[in-house]
């Protein structure tokens, strides 16, 4: 983890996978879709925009404070 004040660069990145859309969020250290800070499935692309629009918005507001395990935990939903 990393210390109090130390920014963390995040990238977002939606995909097809199959009949789902695929999002996730992750550093530029390891950007690998193995181990990311945040990611969900959904059914259109538009929603999986949003989502990770949605979340990288919610880590700029924390991104002072160590990352919020609850705010950006992995979630899998439709929308």
């Amino acid at each position: 983890m990393n210390d109090l004040g130390t920014e963390i660069h995040l990238h977002a990145r939606v995909f097809r996978t199959g009949c789902d859309w695929y999002a996730d969020l992750d550093d530029a250290y390891d950007p690998q879709p193995d181990d990311p800070y945040w990611y969900g499935y959904y059914t259109t692309q538009r929603a999986a925009i949003d989502a990770a629009c949605a979340r990288l918005a919610a880590h700029r507001l924390t991104q002072s404070q160590r990352i919020s395990h609850l705010l950006l935990s992995p979630v899998a939903t439709s929308a």
